[in-house]
Parts: structure tokens; sequence; C-alpha cells
């Protein structure tokens, strides 16, 4: 087993982000629960972290993108995207859930597809 030189954060969605969903025009009678949206999140690899300040940096920096990724996992139809995705409307859709230890007990090579 192997400790690799990276931290995780789980991003978890809030109420704000199961609204959006539910109000798109082709989620009409298929509405999903905060608990559905958050039974499989996303988890995000970091540099390591000396602490909670410096993580927040890095999520602060990553959550344009994070944002994105996470909206088109639902519509890829970004013209039903939230005009406004900032650090903000970030903290308020999606809460962050930091883990400074990864292990991979595996040997073989991790493979890497550009999202």
């Amino acid at each position: 087993m192997y400790m690799i030189n990276r931290a995780v954060i789980i991003v978890k969605p809030k109420q704000p982000f199961v609204d959006w969903i539910n109000a798109h025009p082709e989620s009409a009678g298929l509405l999903v629960t905060l608990e559905q949206v958050r039974q499989d999140c996303t988890a995000y690899l970091i540099p390591e972290f000396e602490d909670e300040k410096e993580a927040r940096e890095y999520i602060r920096d990553l959550s344009a993108d994070i944002f994105e990724i996470e909206l088109d996992s639902w519509y890829q139809e970004d013209e039903f995207w939230p005009k406004k995705r900032d650090h903000k409307k970030f903290q308020e859709w999606f809460e962050i859930e930091t883990h400074s230890m990864v292990i991979d007990p595996y040997e073989n090579e991790i493979e890497r597809d550009e999202y």
C-alpha cells in the first residue's frame, strides 16, 4: 500500500443544487431529493495541506471548475446553468468534506482521462 501526496475533498450538494436540478424542464415528474443526490458524491484530489486554511485556499481556487463539473453532471446545456457561479454561490450550493490522507492499496498505474 502507498500513501500518495494528495488529499481528497468530497463535494456534497445542498438543497439549492437540488432545487436547480428539479427546476429543469426535463425533470418534470422525476424530482430528486437531497438524500438521493448525496448518495454518490464526487471526490476530488487536491495537494496535501498543512491546515484547514490551506485546504480552503485550494478549494477556492478550484471552486469555479468544480461548480461547472457538478452542473454538467446533471445538465450539459450551460444556458440553464446559473449565471453567477462565484465562490459564495458555490458555498451555498455545496458542502465540502476534506480528508488529508489518501492511501492507494494497488500497485497498478492510475489511468487518467481528461474531463
